[in-house]
């Protein structure tokens, strides 16, 4: 069918104002099909897959598009997606640089798009039960305060505050736990890394102008990975002013990435990349993934899938 398939959160927008939208950015005959409670859209974009549908648009959050994104990509078929993004942190979609704020404008993005492949994650759980999960992420996982943070963070307080409902969870995550984990990228020798959060992924942009993984790229062929741990006030002032303004500003400078790279103090944050990388961790930690809180975990296998997923932007 050459339809577009809009899959979409009725809980955060209504099929009237969509149609509205998309119909006025010029796509004549969209369809609707809302997500439901027991599958957060993976369910809906599956039978609408099996109907025939290939080309789509998820208007949502980040966890409704990866739930979307799931179901395409455990079907096989050579679909492709666009983004409405209207959820809290919309992670894909700033690293993206798609409209966040402008219904009208992500419609019109929508409309006139071209492809575009990008890297997806996949996670191996071995959650704290015992039972192992495969999952697919398609912006950033993590393990430790990250997760706990999402776990604190409910779905009325987004509402209410945005993203800045993710601060409050914060607060409400202390006091914070340094956490060990024994990591082994591709190849190379294991090693033990203290931090509160380890994240994952290929999207680096979050929120607020924050990068955790500055040099994370949607289609390097490679996930990027953050371990945050910093020690002392020191350590804190200088992880703020790197994941901030520095990032932003000077490591787009030639000597301003070196300059970084020279002075980066492992006790603040530690950025390594790689195909494949294996998290265990000394204990069961929280993880999220694309701010999704999935449990308690014992150990996590990630790897990338290289341009896995064709999207219109």
């Amino acid at each position: 069918m050459q339809e577009l398939a809009v899959i979409f959160n009725p809980e955060k927008i209504t099929e009237v104002k969509l149609k509205r939208s998309l119909i006025k950015a010029g796509l004549k005959k969209p369809v609707f099909f809302p997500t439901d409670a027991a599958t957060h859209g993976k369910g809906t974009t599956a039978r609408a897959i099996a109907a025939g549908h290939r080309k789509f648009a998820v208007a949502g959050g980040d966890g409704t598009l990866r739930e979307v994104a799931e179901a395409i990509l455990e079907s096989g078929q050579p679909c492709e997606l666009g983004i409405l993004p209207i959820g809290t942190g919309n992670v894909l979609a700033r690293n993206l640089k798609l409209p966040i704020n402008s219904l009208d404008a992500a419609s019109r993005r929508v409309a006139k798009s071209s492809r575009y492949p990008v890297d997806i994650g996949f996670a191996r759980v071995l959650k704290h039960d015992g039972t192992i999960t495969e999952y697919y992420f398609t912006g950033i996982a993590g393990l430790g305060l990250d997760a706990k943070i999402m776990q604190q963070t409910t779905p009325e307080r987004k509402r209410r505050v945005g993203w800045f409902a993710y601060v409050e969870g914060g607060f409400l995550s202390l006091p914070l736990k340094f956490e060990k984990f024994d990591v082994t990228v591709d190849d190379q020798e294991p090693r033990t890394l203290k931090s509160y959060s380890f994240l994952v992924g290929n999207a680096g942009w979050l929120p607020g102008q924050i990068s955790m993984m500055p040099d994370a790229s949607l289609d390097d062929g490679r996930l990027d990975i953050a371990a945050i741990g910093p020690r002392g006030l020191w350590n804190w002032v200088d992880l703020l002013s790197r994941i901030t303004w520095q990032n932003k500003i000077v490591r787009p400078l030639v000597l301003g990435r070196k300059l970084l790279d020279l002075t980066q103090n492992l006790k603040t944050i530690e950025n390594l990349h790689g195909a494949r990388i294996r998290v265990r961790p000394h204990n069961p930690v929280s993880m999220q993934l694309d701010g999704d809180p999935i449990g308690e975990v014992l150990e996590v296998d990630f790897y990338v899938l290289p341009k896995a997923l064709i999207l219109r932007v």
